[in-house]
């Protein structure tokens, strides 16, 4: 790591630590990690090596299912996303990767193809799916020997107070039920809340990588990874001096600020707001104005700092939730969208 650029510790202790929050939560369940989009940003070659404890991972495309194939990991692996071409098909026969059959039109795709199954039923979240008589349908033409079970998503389980969680409960454990095959239903926010943490496989996510899942309530994990970038600039200003583009910020008195390398083109949003926190060898500062392709501004209210002190953008400090609320979109958006140019720096 260059000591100029910004960079991403990534605790792995902590995502083991997670991942036994969710066994906690789901005892009787085996559990798929989700790793899909890198990890969430974490870098999913890495935290899939660590996480030899889990009994299998979800990825959402079949080139991060070989990507993890190549790197060594020999769990077992799922698309979740499916598949829709012949090519898709020989990669996952040659590499042993299990795949969701979503739709009907898959059925001729996959009635030969040598791969375990998942399918799909669209229990009321309404993006992919079987209804009830496609499901029968498939299940009656595909050889009893490659289905693994089925799977749905909850769309509201974000909110545990929903009435539409307990709605698609019931309606998935029916077809559990009827069909005779183990389920895999909950995500981070309905394992933490107790929804379908009875079924044979649960599906932790976002919760691996220590961010809350939930709207309005709190959560018990930690955080995974801390963004960090150093000072290039300390600078004196007058009242009445501007910074950034637009000029959309004034000092109101004579101040200090510091300049921090980090900016849009590494993932910290444009969209942020002016106030959102940063801290700086322990202090609680706020960003002034507008964040630049590869810098920021913030205020400096204790002892002047020095070039190369780094400043935290979120992690143990600023919670990603935080920093996401103030650019209006999710902590999963922020990890995700972490730029290449970041270095992930790995800690046990």
């Amino acid at each position: 790591m260059n000591g100029q650029d910004a960079s991403a510790r990534i605790n792995l202790a902590s995502i083991s630590y997670n991942l036994d929050v969710a066994r906690v939560a789901a005892p009787k369940s085996k559990i798929m990690a989700v790793v899909k989009a890198d990890a969430y940003g974490h870098g999913a070659e890495v935290v899939a090596g660590h996480l030899k404890d889990a009994d299998a991972f979800a990825v959402a495309r079949i080139s991060e299912a070989v990507a993890l194939r190549k790197s060594g990991i020999n769990h077992p692996i799922t698309v979740l996303s499916g598949l829709i071409d012949q090519q898709g098909i020989h990669l996952a026969e040659h590499y042993s990767i299990d795949l969701v059959l979503h739709s009907p039109a898959q059925l001729g795709l996959f009635k030969h193809a040598g791969v375990n199954l998942w399918l799909k039923f669209d229990s009321g979240m309404h993006r992919l799916g079987l209804d009830e008589g496609e499901l029968q349908d498939c299940l009656g033409e595909l050889p009893e020997s490659r289905v693994l079970g089925l799977v749905s998503h909850f769309s509201d389980a974000d909110e545990p107070g929903s009435p539409k969680n307990q709605v698609q409960l019931d309606y998935f454990l029916s077809q559990t039920k009827r069909f005779g095959l183990p389920g895999n239903l909950s995500n981070s926010a309905a394992i933490l809340s107790g929804l379908g943490t009875d079924q044979a496989w649960v599906r932790p996510g976002i919760m691996l990588y220590g961010a809350n899942p939930f709207v309005s309530r709190s959560a018990e994990l930690r955080p995974v990874m801390e963004l960090t970038a150093p000072v290039i600039a300390v600078k004196q200003l007058r009242q009445g001096d501007s910074v950034g583009y637009g000029s959309c910020w004034q000092a109101q008195d004579h101040c200090t600020v510091a300049v921090i390398a980090i900016g849009y083109a590494d993932g910290y949003p444009r969209e942020i707001k002016p106030n959102t926190p940063v801290r700086l060898n322990g202090q609680r500062e706020t960003i002034l104005g507008r964040i630049s392709m590869d810098m920021l501004t913030i205020s400096v209210t204790g002892a002047s700092p020095s070039v190369g002190d780094r400043a935290e953008l979120w992690g143990d400090g600023i919670a990603i939730e935080e920093v996401a609320a103030q650019a209006e979109t999710l902590s999963y958006v922020l990890m995700c969208g972490l730029g290449a140019r970041v270095p992930r720096v790995y800690q046990e």
